[in-house]
């Protein structure tokens, strides 16, 4: 029986990486993730013009954070459980019907209540189809390639991360929401058809001799102990924790509000800030992708140093006297190596987490990790987003900085030992 899975998922995964099903995968994610990306973007973007309040901003984008770190175990039970293709085809097309919900009450008094709702049901389908997708991959390729398909999965997001924000931030700012709200409901739409008509991964239902409660708490507690035996997965996890409440935050919430509230700058520019940090990312995973072999896990602590210099670098220029359009130029000249060294270091530890993993947990492993890096996020956010309203943003983007350098020390000291 072993030996006949092995035969059948080699005749999946072909030779190499460019397979017809992992396509497919990627082709269904890139029109998710570019839906994804422009709702996320101009949603609370609009909150923001409304009401000119970072706390307010901060808020609403944490709140997503909660369904996404509440429903990531559940993801990964799913991921190993259930067929990887229904899930991408339901959360496509449950944010296809939301996004067209949403419209009649952007312009409302509602328009709070039902910008929180969109964004954690946005976050929520991630939580369920992220591990799917990640979980899949091991499937798709070779185990050789696994790092590089890793690393093209992140460039697909940054290409949306690039376009969603990009095209979003000039529609947005010169045509207004109603066009968004339409291109995030013909993504999303169009994500699930594709998935339906064309992605394809074997799938051999997993014993269960309990009921669903049950079975998930076994399938979870099974993941903890493997995590437990290995405590190098531990600390790239909680480094990972620590690295999104003080780096990931700074630029999800302060970046908005520092060139719209503080420069005084119109939307498009922070579409086009958006694209320079997607930029970065796309280059960052080309880099792992084109020598994959060059980084270990033992590259992260250095590669987040770089990080937090960057960060340092971004707070010299928002304290610096420079006029608005050259602070902005600085800033987008500085997003873009820091974003590169920071997927650098995201692809080389979900590769190594995926890779180390046996098959049966990887999607439980990756949902619990996703989980636990995650689920400190909103604290993050809310906290840079009343930091905003009170201190100067490069203060904060100091603080941020030293944060991430600590993170980094003790990362390096762990490896050490």
């Amino acid at each position: 029986m072993a030996r006949r899975d092995e035969m059948n998922g080699a005749a999946e995964r072909g030779g190499g990486i460019a397979t017809p099903r992992f396509a497919a995968v990627m082709a269904s994610q890139a029109l998710s993730l570019l839906g994804m990306e422009i709702l996320q973007f101009v949603l609370p973007l609009h909150l923001l013009n409304l009401t000119g309040s970072g706390a307010l901003y901060g808020g609403v984008v944490a709140a997503g954070f909660v369904p996404y770190t509440l429903l990531a175990p559940v993801g990964g039970v799913v991921a190993d459980r259930t067929r990887k293709r229904g899930v991408m085809v339901a959360a496509a097309a449950a944010l296809a019907a939301a996004m067209a919900a949403y419209l009649p009450l952007a312009g409302t008094a509602a328009v709070v209540p039902a910008t929180v709702a969109v964004l954690m049901l946005a976050f929520a389908s991630q939580a369920l189809e992220q591990p799917c997708v990640q979980s899949a991959i091991p499937h798709l390729v070779e185990p050789s390639e696994v790092g590089r398909a890793v690393a093209l999965v992140n460039q697909v997001g940054m290409l949306t991360g690039i376009g969603g924000p990009v095209v979003g931030g000039l529609a947005f700012g010169f045509l207004g929401l109603v066009p968004i709200v339409v291109a995030c409901v013909v993504c999303f739409a169009a994500s699930a058809v594709v998935a339906a008509l064309t992605v394809r991964v074997s799938y051999e239902p997993p014993a269960r001799t309990a009921g669903a409660l049950a079975t998930a708490r076994a399938d979870l507690a099974e993941a903890l102990s493997f995590l437990r035996s290995s405590p190098l997965m531990w600390r790239t996890i909680l480094g990972a924790t620590l690295v999104n409440i003080f780096g990931s935050s700074f630029f999800n919430v302060c970046s908005p509000y520092i060139v719209t509230e503080t420069l005084g700058l119109p939307n498009q520019l922070m579409g086009a800030l958006q694209g320079a940090l997607a930029v970065g990312g796309l280059v960052g995973g080309a880099v792992v992708a084109a020598a994959p072999g060059r980084f270990s896990i033992r590259s992260v602590p250095g590669l987040l140093a770089c990080v937090a210099g960057g960060i340092a670098l971004i707070a010299g220029a928002l304290a610096a006297p420079l006029p608005a359009l050259g602070t902005f130029g600085a800033l987008a000249a500085l997003y873009l190596p820091t974003m590169a060294a920071c997927m650098c270091m995201s692809v080389v530890a979900t590769s190594w987490l995926q890779t180390e993993s046996p098959g049966t947990l990887v999607g439980k492993v990756m949902a619990l990790t996703l989980m636990l890096a995650n689920f400190a996020t909103p604290l993050g956010q809310l906290g840079y987003g009343v930091a905003l309203d009170l201190v100067r943003a490069w203060a904060i983007a100091l603080a941020a900085a030293a944060a991430t350098t600590a993170v980094a020390a003790w990362l390096a000291r762990s490896a050490r030992g």
